[in-house]
């Protein structure tokens, strides 16, 4: 999908474009996440393209519940070989809070732009981790920040 990945951006919020579809995704790192994309993106192949969802074939059982935030994306990846996919970097920060807030304004921007192919309509927080008391790479105090800014900003 995507050939020129610059290694050095870490901790962001990116639109990955395939044409003129998009989505909006944060990250710890820019490379691992498009890497992470890809290989879901080669899972989404391997069961078929997703044409066992609506068949009762193979592929929907493994596909249902499981990355669903990138599924439409995944289809039209699928369904346009032709097109060609870049990112755009909205945003490069160490602040969690600042990225989630990015994320979480991409989104509503986005909410009737048909362009967009995220199913989510909040920013994504990762599972708490109990050991590390942290939101997987996203620090405690950030997420309890935002949760403040989603209510102060329906």
């Amino acid at each position: 999908m995507i050939l020129n990945v610059d290694l050095e951006v870490d901790k962001c919020v990116y639109k990955i474009f395939h044409g003129r579809k998009y989505l909006i995704i944060k990250a710890k790192n820019l490379a691992s996440s498009v890497y992470l994309l890809e290989k879901g993106f080669a899972s989404y192949i391997a069961q078929g393209g997703g044409k066992g969802r609506d068949r009762g074939g193979a592929g929907q059982n493994e596909w249902d519940g499981v990355n669903t935030y990138y599924m439409q994306f995944y289809k039209w990846v699928y369904d346009h070989p032709d097109k060609e996919s870049k990112i755009e970097v909205l945003i490069e920060s160490d602040n969690a809070y600042e990225l989630l807030k990015t994320e979480q304004i991409e989104l509503r921007k986005a909410m009737r732009d048909k362009k967009c192919l995220n199913s989510n309509l909040n920013a994504y927080i990762p599972k708490y981790r109990t050991k590390s008391a942290s939101y997987g790479w996203i620090d405690k105090g950030s997420v309890l920040a935002f949760k403040k800014y989603l209510k102060n900003n329906p």
